[in-house]
């Protein structure tokens, strides 16, 4: 019985333990901030899907409105402003020469001399 003396005078002498009530508070304080985080990411990333599919669905659209709208040319053929490969849609490809041009039409500003 020396033996179990000596476990249970170890068990007597070892420090009783520390209130760890302010750790819970810590550790539970912590959750709930990960539970909000996880939560708003949700949100978030659920906004991005719409958004996504809304400009897919926008994307879509375009591209049958502009296919209908080369289908209805009246034979023109409108010369490319855009690079082989481009990504846009012949009406979008429109849009960019008109800009363009307006461009090319306004007149260069004369720089002054002085530096004014």
């Amino acid at each position: 019985m020396g033996g179990e003396d000596a476990i249970f005078s170890w068990l007597k002498s070892a420090k009783p333990v520390e209130d760890t009530t302010p750790m819970r508070d810590r550790l539970d304080a912590l959750e709930r901030r990960i539970r909000y985080v996880e939560e708003d990411w949700t949100e978030v990333y659920n906004k991005f899907r719409t958004l996504q599919m809304r400009v897919a669905k926008q994307v879509q659209r375009l591209d049958e409105n502009s296919s209908q709208e080369a289908g209805k040319s009246d034979g023109e053929a409108e010369p490319a402003v855009v690079a082989a490969g481009s990504s846009l849609s012949p009406r979008l490809q429109r849009i960019q020469k008109e800009i363009l041009e307006r461009r090319q039409r306004r007149p260069v500003p004369v720089a002054k001399e002085g530096g004014e």
